[in-house]
């Protein structure tokens, strides 16, 4: 769910062109009718920053990392750069363009000096010397799982997609470089039998029999480039091999997830597209008009749409879509189908801009026939990369009117993707969580976690197990397969190593990666 995949390089945007508006509206009286002394800085902070997502409390972050991570990018978005020049931090392409035209660095400053300092001094003062992690211990063994290490290497491992094609029994796998992709196709043994180039980083794989669908984001790093496409691989009439490929969608503002479904209901299939952008980007609905031609309608312009799931979420038969939006204003939605293309929108979930939301499922945890949420948050390569103690797992109740109570939160350190099925067979349901993020040089353990389902009537409770070849890799991906055909899922994990590593001094963390991580790991539940 990428996004479930590549939210990488995050910059925490506390302050859009909306916010500021917004801001501007609600509290420039206040403000402009009140004398510098008479404003604390907890009180203007607040008015800048809460009117919009919710406040950034200063115990979020520590004292270092909001004076030397965190108000520096504050400050270009309120319009202030003493420590660079305003052109610098904006492309020189159509993507420069959309972040001027939405005013994300203001030219000129939104506070004044004294205001700014005392924003400054709230944060850095109110703010921990360093937040306080639990220890957890993982035990080492997971009843019924074999672990198996594929053939089939890339080096160094790269990979940003991974699909399961049930219907030819055969794996896709995305793996990027500095100037190109590949899709590799791998057979139910997982043994390389073709590989096509493409020449963007693709984020996002899907099928139709032997039609590969592949979302190119345009820009691996973060861009609001619009060169982000959708395509379509396809065999010519009589060949075996994959011959060329069809640009379907074009102009995307760095795609990461890409959903077909006939969403207004005229037996057409149209497209949902998460364009999650830098600072800009939208979540795009392409309306299949009859001919092959799509019609675009904007349905959020923020940046960070990340995933969505459809999902008639209030029963009146009609497909809703739940929506997880992150990058700065971070939230799930919903869109209420009214019918006819039109939506209604509320937002189930909110979550403060440091969360680094990755990651959800719509699952009926408790069996009372009501869609619970699954949420996943540890994106960490922004400007705070440390472990924190509100990273991990949570799960959140539906009270039957799709209202929302967190039951259930279990810490982890960059978590990034969660996987619920009753792996043990036991009847209840487990969970199957990867982190892209983990303490690598203390405890690469982490980077997957089985969380084995031992919850009493309505207390939810888990055992937490991992496995030694757990810590060979950077799983950035985790995809179900059922190569073996038996109707039970497998679990396939895919290595990134091509990302710095929190407190790898010496590189020698990471070179291992590079050097030595399988591209593949493979888990098999007996």
């Amino acid at each position: 769910m990428l996004y479930r995949l590549l939210v990488f390089l995050v910059l925490i945007a506390f302050l859009t062109i909306s916010c500021k508006e917004k801001a501007k509206e609600n509290n420039s009286s206040n403000i402009e009718n009140a004398s510098v002394t008479s404003l604390s800085g907890e009180s203007l902070a607040k008015a800048y920053c809460a009117s919009c997502h919710l406040f950034p409390e200063p115990k979020l972050l520590s004292k270092k990392t909001w004076k030397y991570g965190l108000l520096p990018q504050m400050a270009h978005r309120m319009g202030i750069y003493d420590d660079v020049t305003r052109q610098s931090l904006i492309e020189s392409n159509a993507g420069g363009e959309l972040v001027k035209r939405n005013n994300i660095f203001p030219e000129q400053p939104l506070v004044n000096d004294k205001e700014w300092q005392l924003i400054q001094d709230y944060y850095i003062e109110s703010a921990p010397d360093s937040l306080k992690i639990e220890s957890k211990k993982l035990k080492d063994k997971i009843r019924g799982l074999k672990v198996e290490v594929p053939d089939f290497h890339i080096s160094p491992p790269m990979v940003t997609a991974i699909k399961f094609n049930a219907d030819l029994n055969e794996v896709l796998v995305a793996d990027t470089k500095a100037d190109f992709s590949t899709i590799n196709i791998l057979d139910k043994n997982l043994h390389s039998i073709n590989t096509l180039a493409l020449p963007s980083p693709i984020s996002h794989i899907d099928y139709k029999s032997d039609t590969i669908i592949a979302t190119l984001m345009g820009s691996f790093t973060p861009s609001d480039n619009p060169s982000g496409s959708l395509v379509k691989i396809f065999k010519r009439p009589g060949d075996k091999e994959y011959k060329g490929f069809k640009t379907i969608l074009r102009n995307l503002q760095r795609p990461v997830q890409s959903t077909f479904v006939d969403i207004n209901e005229d037996n057409f299939e149209d497209i949902i597209v998460c364009e999650y952008g830098n600072h800009t980007g939208k979540l795009s609905l392409f309306v299949n008009s009859k001919n092959g031609q799509y019609e675009k309608r904007v349905l959020n312009s923020d940046p960070g749409s990340a995933a969505v799931e459809i999902k008639d979420i209030n029963d009146d038969g009609l497909k809703d879509m739940v929506v997880l939006m992150s990058q700065g204003k971070e939230r799930i939605d919903v869109y209420y189908n009214q019918g006819e293309g039109d939506f209604k929108v509320e937002t189930l979930l909110e979550f403060p801009a440091v969360y680094g939301s990755v990651s959800f499922s719509m699952v009926d945890w408790n069996k009372d026939g009501h869609e619970d949420i699954i949420y996943v948050n540890g994106d960490n390569a922004d400007y705070s990369r440390f472990p924190k103690p509100y990273h991990g797992l949570r799960i959140f109740l539906n009270d039957g009117d799709n209202n929302f109570q967190e039951t259930f939160f279990q810490q982890q350190n960059g978590a990034y993707k969660a996987i619920i099925f009753d792996f043990d067979k036991d009847g209840d349901i487990d969970i199957a969580l990867t982190s892209y993020f983990p303490d690598l040089v203390n405890s690469p353990k982490e980077g997957f976690v089985f969380m084995e389902n031992i919850s009493v009537n309505d207390v939810i409770q888990f055992d937490l197990k991992s496995f030694n070849k757990a810590s060979s890799g950077r799983w950035l991906i985790m995809e179900t397969t059922d190569l073996d055909q038996n109707n039970f899922p497998e679990l396939l994990l895919g290595s990134f190593t091509g990302m710095e590593i929190n407190g790898d001094i010496d590189r020698n963390t990471a070179k291992h990666f590079l050097q030595n991580s399988p591209t593949l790991l493979q888990l098999k539940f007996d």
